[in-house]
C-alpha cells in the first residue's frame, strides 16, 4: 500500500456517502482500517492470485518546453495568481486563476489518472493496433502532438518512466497549451473526432477576447494571443469527448458525450458544454470580470473569465488520485483536491431533479411513480461506460425498514434486502421487489454476447437505458451512435426524463418513502475485472480502490408519506 496517504475530508453538507450496513449517513471512511483489510486479503492465500508489484511512483511535473508547447507552470507565471491579489479574484473573492482551478480537476490529471493507467495497461497488453496511439492522443494531447511530429507515438512508458519533453507533456495531461492552440478548423465535423484536432506551429494562444493584448506574452513565452470564438463552444471539447473506437464488427461510440449534446434542446439554447463545465458566474450567479492575468498590472477587467474547474462525475478517481497522492506525483496539495472533489459533487446535485408522484392504495399495497429529470444537455450518465446511476428507494415505519431496493455492500455492490449481490439488471420500467432495481448505464458486450470492460473488445451495447437530454433528436447518422438500448418496451422513458412505478405490499399507512437518486463512477465488479489483467498498473489501481471502496454519491431526493 505505499503511496497511499489520508483521504482528504470533504465538507460540504450537500453531499453524504451511504452507509453500507444501516443505509445512514457516514463520513468517509478510515483508510487505514481498509489498508488493513487489503494486507490481509492479498497476504498470500492459496485462494488469491499473485499480483505483479504496484507501479511505481510517477514522475514530478518537469518543466518541458518545445517548438509548440509550454508546460502548465509556464502559464502559471501570470495565470496565477495567490489569494491575496486583486486580479484573478470574482466579486465574492474567490481565486479564480485558470491554472489554480485546472491543475486539480481530472483534465490536469488525465495521464496520472490510476483507472485510466491501468485500462491503458491492459488494453495495450491485449496487442490491438493503434491503442497507444488512441488512448494518448486525448489524454496526453500535447505529448501525443510531440511524438507524431517524428512520426511515432506515445507508449505507455513514456507516461509512467518517460523524461524527454513529450513525455512531460504527456504527463501534464489536457494541458493549457494543448487546448488554447486548437485550430477552429474542422471543429465539429466527423474528422474531429478521436482526437482529430488540429495544433500549427504558429504559437497562437486562442482566447475568447477579440483584441487580446499580445506583448506581455509574445515577450515572456513567444505566444501570440489570438481572439477564437471556438474556445467557448461545445465542438472544441468534441474532439475527446467523441470517442469512437474501430473494432472488428465496425466501430463503437464509447463516448458521444458531444453527440449527444448536439441532439439535444440545449444546442438550440445556445448552451454550450463550457455553460456549465467552465462556468462565467461566481457563487453568486453573477459574470466575473476581473483581469485575466496577474501582470501586467495595467491590464482592465475582462469579460467571460471562464472558471477551469472542470467539474464532472469523477470526485471518486480524485479521491484514489489524493490517497495516492505520493505515487500520481502530481504535486498538489491534499487541500486542493479535497476542494475539487467537493465541487464535482456539488456539480452532480445540479444534474438532475427526483419526485414522487400520486401514491395510491389497495388494501397493504401502494403504487406510485418515481420521475426523473435529466437537467444536463448529454444524457445522464455520460461519459465513459463504468458509470451507473439508480434509485435507492426505502419505506421505513416506526423507526424499521419495512422495504428497500437500490442498497450497497461495503464494497458499493448492490443488494437485496438480505444483502445478496445483485446481478446485472435489465431495465426497468416497474419495480416490486428488493431484488429489483432500475439502473440507468451502458454495458458493453463481445461477439459472443458476454459482459466485457474493454473497449477494443466490445462489439455492441447490451443495454444503454441512459436518461436522454431534453429535445433528444439525433441525426440519422447520430441516432446509429448513440440511440437507446433496451428501452423500447418502457412508454416513459422519454427524451429527459424516465419514470419508474414502484408497487409494494405490506406498507403501512403513514410510512415514509424516500427515493434517493444515486451515482457511482466505477461499478465494483470492474475492479475485479482490473485485478484479472495482472499488470502493475492495475495493482496500483486495486489497491487503491480496495482501500476506498466507491460508494455511491448521493444526486438527489425526495421523501413522502404513504396514505
Amino acid at each position: 500500500m505505499r503511496g497511499i496517504s489520508p483521504q482528504p475530508t470533504v465538507t460540504c453538507s450537500n453531499h453524504r456517502e451511504f452507509d453500507t450496513m444501516n443505509r445512514v449517513t457516514l463520513p468517509i471512511a478510515s483508510t487505514a482500517t481498509l489498508c488493513f483489510v487489503v494486507l490481509v486479503a492479498c497476504s498470500g492465500s492459496d485462494d488469491v492470485p499473485t499480483r505483479p508489484e504496484p507501479l511505481a511512483a510517477l514522475p514530478l511535473p518537469a518543466p518541458a518546453n518545445t517548438d509548440r508547447f509550454v508546460d502548465s507552470p509556464v502559464c502559471g507565471q501570470c495565470h496565477l495568481v495567490g489569494d491575496t491579489a486583486t486580479a484573478l479574484h470574482d466579486a465574492t473573492g474567490a481565486n479564480v486563476s485558470p491554472v489554480l482551478l485546472w491543475r486539480s480537476s481530472m483534465m490536469a490529471l488525465a495521464a496520472r489518472d490510476p483507472y485510466y493507467l491501468a485500462s491503458f495497461a491492459e488494453e495495450a497488453a491485449g496487442g490491438k493496433p493503434g491503442v497507444e496511439a488512441l488512448c494518448t492522443r486525448c489524454h496526453s494531447p500535447a505529448g501525443s502532438e510531440e511524438r507524431d511530429t517524428v512520426g511515432q507515438h506515445l507508449g505507455f512508458a513514456d507516461l509512467t518512466t518517460g523524461d524527454d519533453p513529450a513525455s512531460r507533456l504527456a504527463r501534464d495531461g489536457v494541458t493549457c497549451t494543448a487546448c488554447h492552440q486548437i485550430d477552429p478548423t474542422n471543429l465539429g465535423d466527423e474528422q474531429s473526432f478521436s482526437g482529430g484536432f488540429t495544433i500549427g506551429f504558429g504559437r497562437k494562444i486562442y482566447g475568447p477576447y477579440l483584441d487580446p493584448r499580445t506583448s506581455p506574452m509574445m515577450l515572456i513565452v513567444n505566444y501570440t494571443p489570438t481572439g477564437g470564438a471556438h474556445i467557448t463552444k461545445s465542438e472544441l471539447c468534441a474532439t475527446c469527448h467523441t470517442v469512437i473506437i474501430p473494432t472488428t464488427n465496425g466501430s463503437i461510440t464509447e463516448q458521444g458525450t458531444y453527440l449527444e449534446w448536439r441532439s439535444s434542446s440545449f444546442r438550440a439554447m445556445n448552451q454550450q458544454c463550457q455553460t456549465c463545465h467552465v462556468p462565467t458566474i461566481d457563487a453568486t450567479g453573477a459574470t466575473i470580470m476581473t483581469r485575466a492575468a496577474g501582470s501586467p498590472a495595467d491590464l482592465n477587467p475582462r469579460s467571460p473569465i471562464g472558471k477551469h474547474v472542470f467539474v464532472g462525475g469523477n470526485s471518486y478517481v480524485l479521491s484514489l488520485i489524493a490517497d495516492g497522492l505520493e505515487w500520481s506525483g502530481a504535486g498538489l496539495s491534499a487541500d486542493e483536491l479535497a476542494a475539487s472533489v467537493a465541487r464535482d459533487q456539488l456539480h452532480l446535485t445540479t444534474a438532475a431533479h427526483i419526485t414522487i408522484g400520486s401514491i395510491t392504495r389497495t388494501g397493504d399495497a401502494v403504487s406510485f411513480p418515481v420521475h426523473v429529470q435529466n437537467l444536463t444537455g448529454h444524457k445522464l450518465p455520460t461519459g465513459y461506460p463504468s458509470r451507473r446511476m439508480w434509485i435507492h428507494l426505502t419505506v421505513t415505519a416506526g423507526g424499521a425498514t419495512v422495504f428497500e431496493s437500490g442498497g450497497v455492500d461495503a464494497t458499493g455492490a448492490l443488494v437485496d434486502a438480505a444483502g445478496t449481490v445483485l446481478p446485472a439488471q435489465p431495465h426497468r420500467d416497474t419495480v416490486a421487489s428488493s431484488d429489483e432495481v432500475q439502473v440507468w448505464e451502458a454495458a458493453f458486450v463481445d461477439r459472443l454476447g458476454q459482459p466485457t470492460h474493454r473497449t477494443t473488445e466490445a462489439a455492441h451495447y447490451s443495454k444503454d437505458d441512459r436518461i436522454l437530454p431534453a429535445g433528444f433528436a439525433p441525426s440519422p447518422t447520430d441516432a446509429t451512435r448513440i440511440s437507446p438500448v433496451g428501452v423500447i418496451a418502457d412508454p416513459t422513458f422519454v427524451p429527459g426524463s424516465d419514470d419508474v412505478t414502484y408497487t409494494l405490499a405490506g406498507i403501512p399507512a403513514g410510512a415514509t418513502i424516500t427515493a434517493t437518486l444515486a451515482f457511482q463512477v466505477l461499478r465494483p465488479e470492474l475492479v475485479e475485472a482490473v485485478e484479472a489483467s495482472s499488470t502493475p498498473a492495475g495493482s496500483r489501481f486495486v489497491d487503491l480502490a480496495r482501500a476506498r471502496p466507491d460508494l455511491p454519491v448521493v444526486m438527489a431526493e425526495v421523501s413522502a408519506l404513504a396514505p
